[in-house]
């Protein structure tokens, strides 16, 4: 997937506790500089990063402390970028499962919508990622 076919902005949903509440994601940049931007009830929050998706943790990490939440597949506790993926932007992430290896048939894209119970702290997702790791 290639920078030119994924959209440059997405309107995904955020989530706060039972609270439920539009937000819109974009991006911009190549070659290894991109600025992610998240509009929401929490104002404008930025991250900027090689790849989309370190750039969406930056984000992540200033929205969570006030108990916000984004709905998309890079906020999954289950998901991880390949190194493959971080050299294409990030745009595309795994979906681990414990015991096994990932696929091609587990890659998902980073900004595409994720049900809230899937969604987990950078640092339960990072968590999951090394137990993920320590399981094949």
């Amino acid at each position: 997937m290639s920078y030119n076919q994924v959209p440059d902005r997405f309107e995904i949903l955020a989530f706060n506790g039972d609270q439920q509440a539009d937000a819109v994601l974009r991006w911009e940049g190549d070659n290894y500089d991109f600025t992610v931007l998240a509009d929401g009830p929490w104002g404008q929050a930025s991250g900027r990063a090689e790849d989309c998706f370190e750039a969406l943790t930056r984000i992540r990490e200033q929205i969570e402390p006030q108990g916000w939440f984004l709905g998309v597949n890079g906020s999954r506790r289950d998901t991880w970028p390949s190194g493959m993926c971080r050299e294409a932007g990030g745009f595309l992430v795994y979906r681990l499962r414990l015991g096994h290896y990932a696929t091609g048939a587990d890659r998902i894209q980073t900004f595409q919508p994720a049900p809230r119970e899937t969604l987990a702290t950078v640092a339960e997702q990072v968590a999951f990622e090394e137990q993920w790791s320590q399981s094949l």
